[in-house]
């Protein structure tokens, strides 16, 4: 069993917004009316970092344009990501477990997002480069 090195946990989803939106929309959508939803009830769970990923086709495709090597072509089709960094699995499974989840967060997702088709994963953070600089040690 691999052993957890660093002290915070970044939890990832990977998001496919619902068929009948548009890319405008759902980016829209969820800039403006799910992140107010979401914030206050992440932070009150200690969530240290809620990012938003916005990836639209253009930018997919400048990615396929500038980066050969690696995956080549091979972009994931997904609109966006989120990335939540927690001190711990409790901290999320705790949001999770909150009423409001189940009345307001989950079903304002169901407006928007296709979880069907939707991924998550978690994991921890190793930082190599920190504000242009090689980090030496482990995080």
């Amino acid at each position: 069993m691999v052993q957890q090195r660093a002290s915070v946990l970044k939890f990832s989803m990977l998001i496919k917004r619902r068929q009948d939106m548009s890319e405008e929309e759902f980016h829209k959508y969820w800039t403006e009316i799910h992140a107010p939803i979401v914030e206050k009830w992440l932070a009150k769970h200690g969530v240290i970092r809620y990012v938003q990923y916005h990836t639209p086709t253009q930018t997919k495709t400048q990615s396929t344009e500038v980066w050969t090597g690696l995956g080549g072509s091979n972009v994931l089709q997904f609109d966006g990501h989120v990335e939540l960094t927690v001190p711990n699995v409790e901290c999320l499974k705790k949001a999770l477990e909150d009423p409001y989840y189940e009345s307001d967060v989950l079903p304002d997702e169901g407006k928007f997002i296709d979880a069907a088709n939707s991924y998550r994963t978690c994991g921890w953070e190793e930082v190599k480069i920190e504000v242009g600089n090689v980090v030496r040690g482990t995080q």
